[in-house]
């Protein structure tokens, strides 16, 4: 009886850290989330992180397997399987072994995938399966992006003091042609167009959209950069950087992915490097950065994107913003927090909102590391982003120059702006308008004009603004 006795030995250890009181740390009791929120089948219970190692046990199709041990929860552990899944076995079902732990034989894992998956390719990189019935030139882009990002990110990481280890097991990529065919296979809300599964270890996505976008060049760019983000998360859980099932304040966990989601565009894409400014991001900021200079920034946004548990589309571009920004200008405190957080065991983290929808305890890390002078990091941030040159994803569409003319003392003042959108123009005007006082507004003349492209405009607004300043 061999294995029963190990399956007894094993939860009899288990069962001693919990009992003994000579270590504070192993049997403290962590107030953690359900991990059943995370997709684990375990009920909340005690957790110990020290119960460390490999067992062997049964994968669901009944073969024998080498696992290695992620956190003991109550009378389960959460497991790493050889092909990089995450499962849940309770503690009588696996028995303690000395033998290393191994992923799975790329060759080995792409043959099951093609069984899962039939009618799809596949074909294997360094690092990479890649599954995919999408069109060979978006499979081997993603394969570029994919493999250029991982030895550049671990490379930063490095650089940062933060050990870092090749991914012990085949990195997953799943590519549906089609967004009908992506849908059917993970129920989303519109405009996900790629995730990362942090349970089953793979990056899924899809090429074409139901809908034929507004711009496709524009859709494009997005669909690639949010490519490089799923594919940064999914690169950093597997090299020690982001520990699986840990959680991240939600501001460097979206601020870090869009940090390194830079990519050249194009028949030879790939990723452009870590903190290389991100177009599509800039460009989101694009208004909010015009519409105000650094003396008028209150702090408002800092605040809102560190608190936040939840991210809009612009708070991903604010994260992004205040990440690059720290990395940039205060490398030696950002290194640090990095450490720190790249520390956080499975199911740490704080989730928890106050009645504002924010989560306290990380704006009192971040205040840890940066200080708590909010509105003076976002004068930084935005004196910082409006010194960055970019790449605007639609120059070559038409651009309008909006302007607001004053008259003060018999003297004529000006200002003028560039946008993509008249939306945007004349939310600008607006704003401009309103910090006028009264006399002023009375007599303030807006005027706009439309160009075919970004350049045009540009020049055009440059003229204005010396003719009439």
């Amino acid at each position: 009886m061999p294995y029963r006795r190990s399956c007894i030995c094993l939860g009899l250890v288990i069962v001693a850290w919990a009992l003994a009181s000579s270590s504070a740390t192993a049997q403290k009791r962590v107030t953690v989330p359900d991990p059943r929120a995370f997709g684990l089948d375990i009920k909340p219970g005690l957790v110990l992180y020290n119960v460390t190692g490999n067992v062997e046990f049964r994968t669901e199709d009944g073969e024998q397997a080498i696992g290695k041990i992620q956190i003991a929860i109550g009378s389960s552990l959460v497991i790493l399987q050889p092909d990089g899944r995450l499962v849940t076995r309770p503690i009588s079902e696996v028995k303690k072994t000395d033998q290393p732990f191994e992923g799975m034989d790329r060759k080995e894992l792409e043959k099951r995938l093609q069984d899962e998956h039939p009618g799809f390719r596949t074909f294997t990189s360094r690092h990479f399966i890649f599954v995919y019935n999408t069109s060979n030139e978006f499979a081997q882009g993603t394969m570029r992006i994919m493999e250029s990002m991982l030895p550049g990110v671990m490379a930063h990481a490095k650089r940062q003091k933060i050990d870092v280890h090749d991914p012990e097991v085949p990195l997953v990529v799943i590519m549906f042609a089609t967004e009908r065919e992506y849908k059917d296979f993970a129920q989303l809300p519109d405009g996900v167009v790629a995730y990362y599964d942090t349970i089953e270890n793979h990056v899924v996505m899809y090429e074409k959209p139901t809908q034929t976008p507004f711009k496709w060049d524009l859709y494009i760019r997005q669909a690639i950069s949010t490519i490089s983000h799923e594919g940064a998360h999914q690169i950093l859980h597997n090299i020690g950087v982001q520990q699986r099932l840990s959680r991240w304040p939600m501001w460097i966990s979206e601020g870090i992915a869009e940090y390194y989601a830079p990519t050249e565009f194009g028949k030879r894409m790939r990723w452009k490097g870590a903190g290389d400014i991100n177009d599509m991001r800039m460009f989101e900021l694009e208004s909010y950065l015009k519409a105000r200079d650094a003396t008028q920034a209150d702090g408002t946004m800092v605040d809102d994107t560190v608190g936040a548990g939840s991210l809009t589309s612009t708070g991903y571009a604010s994260a992004w913003a205040l990440t690059h920004y720290l990395a940039s200008r205060k490398k030696i405190e950002f290194d640090k927090f990095m450490k720190k957080v790249s520390e956080l065991r499975p199911l740490e983290g704080a989730i928890d909102r106050g009645n504002d929808g924010k989560v306290s305890s990380n704006q009192e890390v971040f205040k840890e590391y940066f200080g708590d002078d909010f509105a003076g990091i976002e004068r930084e941030v935005v004196d910082h982003l409006k010194n960055q040159p970019y790449d605007h994803p639609l120059k070559e569409f038409p651009h309008v120059v909006a302007s607001v003319q004053v008259t003060i003392n018999n003297r004529s003042y000006g200002r003028a702006n560039v946008f993509h959108s008249q939306q945007l123009a004349a939310k600008w005007q607006q704003e401009q308008v309103r910090k006028l006082d009264a006399t002023q507004q009375q007599s303030a003349q807006v005027g706009m004009q439309i160009f075919p492209n970004r350049s045009a405009a540009e020049r055009f607004a440059t003229q204005w603004l010396r003719a009439n300043n």
